[in-house]
């Protein structure tokens, strides 16, 4: 069956957040957006707001998954945290950091995902 680039990532996402549970993490809000970008995950790991940018790479020809988050990308994130965090009035409330979930491969076998906290 032929997913859509979306359906793709939407499962990627899921497969993210069930990962990231099971770590102990719990959602906040899913596909945060703002003017200045989108955040697939916001979790909250004991004290900590956590940002999570996912993705998913079926094959690595092009590098793995990680290695397709741009400086742009980050920057987009990164201010997409800020306002989220502003809207929130939890600027100077508590600590925050942004992680990066990376899956190379097939997104539903466990062993293809990783986790990076503090990515960026």
């Amino acid at each position: 069956m032929i997913f859509s680039k979306r359906k793709k990532g939407a499962a990627a996402e899921l497969a993210a957040l069930n990962y990231l549970k099971k770590q102990g993490l719990t959602l906040i809000e899913q596909n945060y957006y703002c003017r200045l970008g989108e955040i697939d995950l916001v979790m909250k790991d004991n004290a900590c707001i956590v940002f999570v940018e996912v993705r998913q790479r079926q094959r690595n020809s092009y590098g793995n998954a990680a290695a397709s988050i741009t400086k742009k990308k980050q920057n987009h994130v990164r201010l997409s945290a800020q306002c989220y965090l502003h809207q929130y009035h939890l600027t100077h409330q508590c600590a925050s950091r942004i992680d990066v979930v990376s899956i190379d491969g097939d997104y539903q076998i466990e062993k293809n995902i990783q986790w990076f906290k503090n990515a960026f």
